[in-house]
């Protein structure tokens, strides 16, 4: 098993800056070097021309070498299939699985830094790094991934002709300091769920293995994560949806790095709190895992949980601000349309007497196709009154037993005490997922209802 440095080597031809530390790790002989400077991952609306230049250029040459030979090691196909064998499945009974518990943040922290060493490797330049796409300020795929030619643009997308709507991007309006935050997952104080009732709050998710066998989806990993996969993606008229739509070929999208680099940098946000930090694990099931990777020799590599410092890992990012210069996205002034089509309705009474409400959605079941929705509430009759609480967003699923969201919860306090009435109207409503679409499959759940959620 190859083992590279977790930090980039000096500059150096083709592979031999990698390939002469691993020998060094594997024979006990000193490694080279670590680089005093650190590379930085940089918004891809602000990256160099040149910076973009030659990482279009080696991710083209990966994704030529997938066509000349699916399985060169070099090559873009056998990098995001990594992906595709530990992440194709929703099942959390697969013990490879990393979604739907802790391993979310972590794997995919390791799996872009892998890419980013492979490229370093294939460009001979150790200062090369991948975007982000900070979707926070740009509610649409940023130019660089689109630009007709381009190699980040080589991909199947179904994306809708629309920009992502604020819940999409988890910036709840209707709620002013969690508006405040950006995102709202990072409100949330603790990394690791302790039961499953606290997984939807939790920001890292719950542990796996687990006595239970449970699983589910924090706060990160629902939304933002899910809908703009599904926004990405979509789906077109046929009903073929777009690489990211499915988890079996997101990561042959180039723009998955940018949305997960993304991700990455928001639990580095959230780390700034020494507080929240350290409700990371520290027993050793979370912090001796390795997560193995192929490598560009047709060998693998390992990187262990001890390594998680984007230092470490050989990168650093440019800004750990959610909202880039304090500018306001257009797309936020533009309110939740309920006069359209609703996939599901309710009124419903408001607890009296409580200091928080939820709004929880049980029996929610997934169906073959994609679906995004967003969760309005208003006062009965009042069609003024509509503020937006959430989205909720589903990939196609061919199983039911294993969907781990099938009750999503919405902090609607804020909203509740906005609309100070004791009967709420509910409107769930659909979101775009193809450049015309106009009819979207069944919303399905049991029902509906507001809690008073215990403290």
């Amino acid at each position: 098993m190859s083992q590279p440095p977790n930090r980039p080597p000096p500059r150096r031809g083709f592979l031999s800056g990698l390939a002469a530390a691993g020998a060094a790790l594997a024979t006990g002989l000193p490694a080279p070097a670590a680089p005093s400077w650190l590379p930085l991952r940089c918004d891809v609306t602000r990256i160099p021309p040149d910076h973009l230049a030659l990482l279009e250029a080696t991710i083209g040459e990966m994704q030529q070498r997938s066509r000349r030979d699916p399985a060169d090691p070099k090559g873009w196909r056998v990098n995001a299939l990594a992906h595709t064998r530990l992440c194709s499945s929703v099942s959390n009974a697969d013990p490879a699985q990393v979604h739907g518990c802790w391993w979310f943040l972590p794997w995919h922290r390791v799996f872009l830094a892998v890419t980013e060493w492979k490229l370093r490797a294939l460009s001979g330049d150790a200062t090369l790094t991948l975007p982000y796409w900070n979707w926070s300020n740009d509610r649409r795929i940023p130019a660089a991934f689109t630009r007709p030619g381009s190699p980040l643009a080589d991909a199947e997308r179904h994306t809708p002709d629309r920009d992502l709507r604020p819940v999409e991007v988890d910036r709840l309006l209707c709620d002013p300091a969690r508006s405040a935050l950006g995102v709202a997952a990072l409100e949330a104080r603790r990394f690791t769920a302790r039961a499953p009732d606290e997984i939807p709050g939790s920001f890292g998710g719950i542990a796996k293995p687990n006595g239970g066998a449970w699983h589910g989806r924090s706060k990160m990993e629902t939304v933002p994560h899910n809908a703009i996969h599904n926004y990405v993606g979509g789906e077109a008229a046929d009903g073929s949806v777009g690489d990211m739509t499915g988890l079996a070929r997101a990561a042959f999208d180039p723009v998955f790095f940018a949305h997960h680099g993304n991700l990455d940098r928001l639990w580095e946000i959230w780390r700034q709190d020494p507080a929240r930090r350290a409700t990371e694990p520290t027993d050793s099931d979370f912090t001796q895992k390795q997560f193995v990777f192929p490598w560009l020799d047709g060998t693998v590599i390992a990187v262990s949980m001890s390594d998680l410092e984007t230092r470490s890992l050989g990168y650093a990012y440019d800004r750990l601000a959610v909202m880039r210069d304090g500018a306001t996205p257009p797309g936020d002034a533009v309110a939740p349309n309920a006069a359209g089509p609703r996939l599901a309705s309710a009124i419903l009474p408001v607890p009296s007497g409580a200091t928080r409400h939820e709004l929880r959605i049980s029996g929610v079941q997934p169906g073959d196709r994609p679906l995004s929705v967003e969760i309005c509430l208003a006062r009965p009759g009042d069609p003024a009154s509509w503020l937006s609480v959430g989205a909720l967003a589903i990939g196609p699923i061919p199983g039911l037993a294993t969907f781990p969201d099938s009750e999503p919860r919405f902090d609607v306090t804020a909203a509740i005490r906005a609309l100070a009435t004791p009967l709420v109207e509910v409107a769930v409503l659909p979101l775009a997922l193809g450049p015309s679409q106009r009819s979207w499959p069944a919303f399905q759940y049991a029902g509906m209802a507001i809690v008073a959620p215990a403290a």
